[in-house]
């Protein structure tokens, strides 16, 4: 058992990691293979890049799958919007590795009490409406790069322009009179031109 001056960590406690630490100083953090993991579990294959998120929560702390690895915490599945929390002396297994998390008097989890934690309701809004955004701003590129095509050819400004006369009333009412006084014009330059010579 740790003391007062470490960080809650935690501990490989199978495999050939066995025995390596991975100290927590600050949530959230991911587990994983990926080099960018606080918990970075590099040998273990069943293990994807970023596997797991892990934040503090009042005496503990919340896990949430992020991929397809398996993650169970203290035998008990967790997934992407049903997370699981772990206290000290538990156990959270990702993919084949198994880790026991080790929480210390004054570590993070200690001192998260009062925190309002994220529930799994709340993530999954969160999740919902980031995605909605992120398709809306794609759907809006796209749309805008479409039209800013459209608008820089002469090609598209002469489709943009017949589609207007055909399917606008009153575009068509305006142009149909702009036509007619400068066929008006043309005609009555036309003929004073043949009357004065």
């Amino acid at each position: 058992m740790r003391t007062a001056g470490y960080a809650d960590c935690f501990i490989v406690v199978n495999g050939p990691e066995d025995g390596t630490e991975h100290p927590i100083v600050r949530t959230p953090l991911y587990l994983g293979q990926d080099s960018t993991c606080a918990v970075q579990i590099r040998l273990d294959t069943s293990i994807q890049g970023l596997s797991a998120l892990v934040t503090a929560v009042s005496e503990g702390y919340r896990v949430r799958r992020m991929d397809m690895t398996p993650i169970f915490v203290d035998g008990k599945r967790a997934g992407r919007f049903r997370s699981r929390i772990v206290r000290s002396g538990g156990y959270v297994q990702v993919g084949n590795t198994l880790l026991c998390m080790e929480c210390v008097p004054d570590g993070l989890a200690s001192r998260s009490h009062g925190i309002v934690s994220e529930s799994d309701v709340g993530w999954l809004f969160q999740h919902f409406v980031r995605r909605f955004f992120g398709l809306f701003r794609a759907l809006l590129g796209f749309v805008t790069g479409i039209f800013t095509r459209i608008l820089t050819s002469g090609m598209g400004i002469f489709a943009i322009l017949v589609l207007l006369y055909f399917f606008w009333p009153a575009f068509h009412y305006r142009v149909n009179q702009v036509v007619g006084i400068g066929i008006g014009v043309v005609r009555t330059l036309i003929w004073r031109a043949f009357q004065g010579g």
